[in-house]
């Protein structure tokens, strides 16, 4: 992601959510798919995240389409409302990386499967670099949550079904 936006890196933050919210759904079928005799724990989890990210997805381009309808002038709700969603999308790829992790570490269908290894391993790298460049946005940006309501660092997997939109 490029910097060079000015006031509509905002906006460029969004687009990148949108394309990993749907790159990491895609990535959940891709890992059942390629671990077809994945623990039925994993593959519940893995549909659970599909259902999360698809959710966050749906939402994200609610707000691309509202930028587009206004034009790109948005009001200051509306500009915080991105933020939170993007805080959200980012701290949902942070859970799903440390989910990621355990498949790696604890899964005996994975750990059987070397290219299931090599695969699982890229797309938590795809998904960190996503943490890391719309991060590395919100720092420049100074754009740091301050919802009490939606504290973003305080999700974890556990309770990160109920932060979907």
């Amino acid at each position: 992601m490029r910097f060079f936006y000015g006031e509509k890196n905002i906006l460029r933050a969004l687009e990148e959510a949108e394309f990993w919210k749907h790159q990491e759904s895609e990535h959940t079928n891709v890992i059942q798919e390629i671990v077809p005799d994945l623990e039925e724990e994993y593959v519940n989890k893995l549909e659970e995240y599909k259902e999360i990210f698809d959710s966050t997805h749906a939402r994200i381009v609610q707000y691309m389409e509202l930028g587009v309808n206004c034009h790109n002038i948005l009001s200051s709700e509306i500009y915080q409302d991105i933020i939170n969603i993007i805080n959200l999308a980012v701290r949902q790829s942070q859970v799903f990386v440390g989910f990621l992790g355990t498949l790696l570490r604890d899964s005996t269908a994975v750990k059987n499967n070397p290219a299931a290894v090599v695969v699982i391993n890229h797309i938590r790298r795809e998904s960190e670099y996503f943490i890391g460049i719309v991060t590395a946005f919100l720092t420049a940006s100074c754009n740091v949550p301050n919802n009490p309501t939606m504290d973003m660092n305080r999700i974890n997997e556990r309770d990160m079904k109920n932060y979907r939109y």
